[in-house]
């Protein structure tokens, strides 16, 4: 779905996946939009004190040493990449941003479902093809409202064996990692919804600040959903972007601005949410000024 160049000069050898497509007939500025996602690596850790106690805390935990856990080294079934990896991460972003949206008195609404491609499917996301067979990561399809993975994508992810049978991680960074490239793109789905329910004039706002707000936003995931991401250096978390690779590249910011987009989303404090509300804001503001003028 998409390809990424390398991250602080340097590339991370590790599989990972993310992307965003809209309608051909939208200005270049809407298309950024609903962007294209990022890829990433980082760690996981338990629920810190008062975490709060939400279904989605069931997400995959990680751990570090696989000699305490499932075997590796086997290729882990697509099925088990998308029930015990994607979609606990999915209900995680959903329940973070249902919060965050009720607490900063906002009418939007995370809509975007996950939506699964066969090898043998193919999806026409506003006049781009998406296809079962991409490589690529996560994409956010804005003409369908939905965000679309393709089993190639779990396939490679499978056989990567950054995964443990079970479908825990290996290495609590490739959890962050692969994390992210889904958070992107929910970032896309929240910008979308927010523009939406402003109805929000995007004509002047251009891509590369949505990109940066989206990569802003899934920091904020990063550092709120109710598991614990231990481990937040940005070059982790942007380690798979080299790998997988962005569809538009071309539409995102460079390295450092990434990385500083990233760190801006997590700065809150997980235990005082009210500071996740204020950095919904601080993303708009600080890395797509523009798009914050045009939500008022």
């Amino acid at each position: 779905m998409q390809r990424c160049g390398s991250i602080g000069g340097a590339s991370v050898g590790r599989p990972r996946l993310m992307a965003t497509v809209l309608p051909r007939g939208l200005a270049l500025s809407v298309v950024a939009i609903v962007g294209l996602a990022g890829c990433s690596q980082s760690t996981t850790g338990t629920p810190a004190a008062g975490a709060p106690a939400t279904s989605s805390s069931a997400g995959p935990t990680s751990s570090s040493d696989p000699t305490t856990s499932a075997a590796v080294g086997v290729a882990v079934d697509a099925g088990v990449v998308e029930t015990s990896v994607l979609r606990p991460m999915q209900v995680e972003s959903d329940d973070f941003w249902e919060e965050i949206l009720a607490l900063a008195g906002s009418s939007a609404g995370v809509s975007a479902p996950m939506s699964f491609l066969a090898e043998s499917e193919t999806l026409d996301c506003g006049g781009v093809a998406l296809s079962g067979t991409d490589h690529f990561g996560p994409t956010y399809c804005a003409a369908q409202d939905e965000i679309v993975v393709s089993a190639t994508f779990m396939a490679d992810l499978g056989a990567s064996q950054v995964l443990q049978a079970d479908g825990t991680f290996v290495d609590p960074a490739d959890d962050v990692g692969v994390y992210f490239l889904l958070a992107h793109e929910w970032g896309h789905n929240i910008i979308g919804e927010l523009v939406a329910e402003k109805q929000a004039d995007l004509t002047l706002v251009p891509s590369q600040q949505v990109e940066l707000a989206a990569d802003c936003l899934a920091g904020l995931m990063i550092a709120g959903v109710p598991r614990v991401f231990a481990v937040k250096d940005t070059e982790a978390v942007l380690g798979y972007v080299p790998v997988v690779g962005e569809r538009f590249a071309g539409i995102s910011g460079s390295p450092a601005a990434r990385q500083a987009a990233i760190e801006v989303g997590l700065a809150p404090d997980y235990e005082d949410r009210a500071q996740f509300v204020t950095g919904l804001d601080q993303c708009l503001s600080s890395q797509a000024p523009q798009l914050a003028k045009a939500l008022g």
